[in-house]
């Protein structure tokens, strides 16, 4: 069907893919758009993290520094040996110790406690001497979180003292806070332990994304996309080398791409009314143009098959009206010119036959009378009666010019008669005609195959002693009818062949004889193209002749 309407379906076409490819380029336009956002936060935010931690290892390695310094001190050394002096000397390193110790403390920007660990007094010098359980089971050179103190202590293990160097978990709540922007939560959190949120953060939300997360902290730093309660978040991470605690950052993706998103909300929408124009579009080509153009090549193809009555008489009220009656108009001028053509072609069709018949009967009527002429010498008073009874019949069958066309029966039964004829003349002629029953009724023009019976005998069996037989067969092929006169006569070579193809397609003139080319000039007035005559030199040497039209 859609055949039929080849240009509404290359419009339909042209309007979808336009559609389709606008869409297409949009829908990357807005991922690259939303791709490009999402690598420009996480960028953000991981430079932002990236700021935080290393600020913070930056204090803490300050930190770290503090319990170095300490050792390198003089009076430090002297805390293995502090239980050889005497109690004043004790007092007074103690008290050296504290203000040192308190000194240092002071020159960080961060608050922190700075202690020393004697096991010979088994107590704490320094701003925590109290309430704090002795280090020999902490690990050395390394920050650990004192849940119940809420506090970080780094220790350095010596002999006869070991250094403390501790500050409170509200250091890093602080430098989270100042860490929020927007709707960010950072939390430094390390698997196993309590996270520690800043004062904003949602807690419930936090844990959530921190019980999906912790499986994926297998990096020092990274990025991932975490869905809790339906929202999407960008999580990113980066471990801090001094605490070996990760800062977690993380921001709801819906509104950072909230604009982008509305707007490929928008155009999506813009596209489906898009469509709908296009439908409605389509519609109204449909309408107004494809279904008169089909109108209009229904009578192209009724005019083209024969049908000149056909008038257009559908209404478009556009431009196409002038075309219908244009259409119209022109079909009428058409069947008019066709009557008087087809009339005229066949006055001259029948004139044409008329004249070519006229000069085919001489041609036989000089053979016959020739033929009288030698048996009346002869004696053969039979072949004579035969003879003159076959011209009456002859004559009777061709004078009938009003009657052009005779069927294949009868036309064959005066071939017979004329061989038979013959067969008087010759006793060595023997000849045979097979006619299927189908084409008995068959159409032909007068006259079709006489001279060629007339040629196998006069040309072929008469110049050939050996020759005796004539052979006519008609037969149905697989598009049309063909017409076989066979002899066994003298024949003709290749060159021969060919010369007489290439005469038969020349008007004839005197030095030639015409009952060929008046067979095959018939042939062409009366059957359908491909119609013809052709030459075949046959097995016995004689000559095939071969009449072949088309009935498509």
């Amino acid at each position: 069907m859609l055949k039929q309407y080849p240009t509404f379906v290359k419009i339909m076409l042209l309007i979808l893919s336009t559609t389709i490819i606008v869409m297409i380029m949009y829908t990357v336009t807005i991922q690259s758009s939303l791709n490009t956002v999402r690598s420009d936060i996480q960028a953000n935010n991981l430079n932002r993290i990236r700021f935080s931690v290393n600020s913070l290892d930056a204090s803490v390695e300050q930190l770290s520094m503090l319990a170095a310094a300490l050792e390198t001190n003089s009076k430090v050394a002297l805390l293995p040996a502090i239980d050889l002096m005497d109690s004043f000397d004790q007092v007074k390193l103690i008290g050296d110790l504290t203000d040192k110790m308190t000194l240092q403390s002071f020159s960080e920007g961060w608050t922190n406690t700075v202690s020393i660990y004697s096991p010979l007094l088994q107590s704490w010098i320094g701003q925590s001497p109290v309430k704090l359980p002795s280090p020999q089971q902490e690990q050395s050179n390394s920050w650990t979180l004192n849940a119940e103190q809420q506090q970080f202590a780094f220790y350095r293990h010596h002999s006869g003292y070991t250094i403390q160097v501790s500050f409170p978990v509200s250091n890093i709540r602080e430098m989270l806070d100042q860490s929020v922007v927007d709707t960010n939560d950072p939390i430094l959190f390390r698997p196993g332990m309590i996270p520690i949120y800043n004062e904003q953060s949602d807690k419930n939300r936090a844990d959530k994304l921190l019980e999906r997360l912790t499986p994926l902290l297998t990096q020092a730093e990274g990025t991932e996309t975490l869905s809790v309660d339906g929202v999407s978040y960008m999580v990113n991470y980066l471990r801090s080398d001094s605490l070996d605690w990760y800062l977690i950052d993380y921001v709801p993706l819906d509104e950072a791409l909230q604009p982008i998103v509305q707007t490929q909300k928008t155009f999506y929408i813009a596209c489906v009314m898009l469509l709908l124009a296009s439908a409605l579009t389509i519609l109204f080509l449909y309408r107004k143009v494809q279904l008169p153009i089909v109108t209009l090549l229904k009578g192209v193809r009724l005019l083209k098959h024969g049908d000149f009555s056909y008038r257009i008489k559908r209404a478009s009220r556009n431009e196409f009206d002038i075309l219908y009656d244009s259409f119209n108009d022109m079909a009428s001028q058409i069947e008019e010119l066709i009557e008087n053509v087809y009339k005229e072609k066949i006055i001259s069709r029948e004139a044409q036959v008329k004249q070519l018949q006229a000069q085919i009967n001489p041609h036989f009527l000089y053979n016959c009378l020739f033929f009288i002429n030698n048996m009346t010498r002869l004696g053969n008073d039979e072949a004579v009666t035969a003879m003159t009874q076959n011209l009456a019949e002859y004559f009777r069958y061709t004078t009938r010019l009003n009657e052009p066309v005779t069927t294949l029966e009868k036309e064959l039964s005066l071939v017979a008669n004329y061989l038979n004829i013959q067969s008087l003349r010759m006793n060595r002629l023997k000849y045979a005609i097979a006619l299927p029953e189908s084409m008995k009724e068959l159409a032909v023009p007068k006259l079709l195959l006489q001279p060629l019976a007339e040629n196998s005998v006069v040309h072929g069996i008469e110049n050939k002693r050996s020759a005796s037989y004539v052979r006519i067969e008609a037969s149905e092929t697989v598009d049309g009818y063909q017409i076989v006169v066979e002899d066994d006569g003298k024949g003709l070579s290749e060159e021969e062949l060919a010369a007489l193809q290439a005469r038969i397609n020349q008007v004839p003139d005197d030095s030639v004889g015409c009952a060929l080319w008046n067979i095959r000039q018939r042939m062409l007035i009366y059957f359908q193209e491909p119609a013809g005559i052709d030459f075949i030199r046959n097995d016995n040497g004689g000559l095939t002749v071969k009449l072949y039209w088309t009935t498509r």
